[in-house]
């Protein structure tokens, strides 16, 4: 008799749960993750940030280059030609990975042939190098400082992404779990309203035409209105779901307990160490820029170098025929500011004896038109520090207001969980007392049903703490990153 008169409550209650299986959550994220577009536009995000960094951190290789020019030469085109020719000018150069653009060139420019038969030919092959010095920072520490930031970012920024994905299936299933509660508490109050109104019927407490016959009959209706609009609602929420996470909607079960523990870290997080290291790098490349700066009686400033350059060659030639004449060079320029200073050396001799050093010393000097950019520049940097110092204490507070904000969260969540385990306890003692009444006679079968239909609306309510407890593990874990 007693499992007759539950029927009503049982079916309310198969209406959600009879078309839908159990899923457990972790599948359910997993599934999520598989078919997601916004997880695929992560990974992606994620691979092109890891070529950029990459790149970033390559180191400069050998590098060498080949050219040559060669042209024919007729005695019609100029009066001091008296024979055809051709002539070849090839060139060979090595750039070595360092700072400093060292160059080690072989080249024989040029050789000539003669193209009427008699053999002759002439040729000057020369072998040269070359290498600057920069006396000034050659950025190393601010290059460091760049590839480490931009490597704690795109990780911070990989890892946020992600926890925002799962915290966000999880709101949604809280979502449809709501819901899903909402519905049945209409239903429950469509049943009382309507044993309400068969009992004053039943009782003769109201006639049919009533005043107070009318008042309930609209309440009920009211109450059948919500219930279609509690439908729609569900209904629509099942398809933005599947739209979310392209999966249907089925009820969720093993929904892993949370740890609700949070460290506060006196540096921050992650956001607030690449705002630390932005205002680094602000400082470094304000430095930079100070140290490899010179400044000249102009005001003008320059990186100051010294290029170091010498080469060896010779010339041969049996056009006509003549002695072998070797060289040697050698030279240096520094240049500084607005003045540019130069000296070069070379000695030339062959088998008849030496023709003697050739000496040379020059210089120049031009004023600097750029001198109110680069004072503007030097301000712009120090601005820039300015603005990093102040982002930093900016990153700082916010961390310090997230962290507050989170921990008084999770107190407040355990305090309602505590609350609702009593309130759980208490519904199950009511149930149980109130079985026992009806057994007996003393409690009406709505009465039952609705005590009924409480225990069963606290697992809703416990699923639906437990997605919040996880969705505050992950802002733990964010705030940790």
């Amino acid at each position: 008799m007693y499992r007759r008169r539950l029927f009503g409550l049982i079916g309310i209650c198969m209406l959600l749960a009879s078309p839908l299986m159990a899923s457990d959550l972790h599948s359910i994220i997993q599934q999520a993750k598989e078919n997601s577009s916004r997880i695929q536009m992560i990974e992606l995000n994620k691979a092109k940030n890891d070529i950029t960094v990459s790149l970033s951190d390559i180191e400069e290789t050998s590098g060498w280059e080949v050219s040559g020019d060669l042209r024919y030469v007729d005695p019609d085109s100029s009066p001091t030609l008296t024979r055809n020719f051709l002539e070849i000018s090839p060139s060979v150069t090595f750039t070595f990975p360092n700072s400093s653009r060292t160059s080690f060139t072989i080249e024989a420019s040029p050789i000539r042939t003669a193209v009427d038969g008699s053999g002759d030919w002439y040729a000057a092959p020369a072998v040269s190098l070359a290498h600057t010095f920069r006396f000034a920072d050659n950025g190393d520490t601010l290059s460091d400082l760049r590839y480490a930031r931009g490597r704690l970012l795109y990780d911070y920024q990989y890892r946020n992404s992600l926890f925002e994905f799962e915290s966000s299936i999880y709101q949604k299933i809280a979502e449809m779990l709501s819901y899903e509660m909402n519905l049945l508490e209409i239903e429950r109050d469509i049943l009382i309203q309507r044993r309400q109104l068969e009992n004053a019927l039943a009782l003769r407490n109201v006639t049919e035409g009533s005043t107070a016959y009318r008042n309930m009959q609209l309440t009920l209706a009211k109450l059948e209105n919500a219930k279609i609009a509690a439908e729609k609602r569900l209904e629509m929420a099942k398809t933005q779901y599947h739209q979310y996470t392209a999966l249907q909607w089925t009820t969720v079960d093993s929904i892993p307990e949370a740890t609700l523990s949070f460290t506060f870290m006196p540096t921050g997080d992650s956001s607030v160490v690449i705002a630390a290291m932005d205002l680094e790098i602000a400082r470094e490349e304000l430095a930079l820029r100070q140290r490899r700066t010179v400044t000249t009686a102009t005001g003008g400033k320059t990186v100051p170098s010294l290029t170091v350059q010498g080469s060896v060659g010779m010339d041969h030639s049996v056009w006509p025929t003549m002695p072998t004449d070797y060289t040697l060079n050698g030279g240096a320029s520094y240049q500084t500011g607005s003045l540019t200073a130069r000296a070069s050396a070379s000695m030339i001799w062959n088998d008849n004896g030496s023709r003697g050093p050739v000496v040379s010393i020059g210089g120049s000097w031009k004023n600097n038109p750029n001198i109110a950019s680069e004072v503007l520049e030097m301000q712009s940097l120090e601005h820039a520090v300015a603005i990093a110092e102040i982002e930093y204490q900016d990153a700082m507070l916010a961390y310090q207001v997230a962290a507050d904000t989170l921990e008084i969260d999770i107190l407040n969540h355990q305090l309602e969980v505590a609350a609702f385990e009593s309130e759980a306890d208490y519904r199950q003692q009511v149930l149980k007392q109130t079985q026992e009444k009806f057994e007996r006679g003393l409690a009406t079968e709505t009465e039952v049903n609705s005590a009924q239909l409480d225990v069963e609306l606290s697992s809703y309510e416990q699923k639906i703490l437990a997605l919040q407890a996880l969705i505050l593990e992950n802002r733990a874990k964010t705030l940790q990153l």
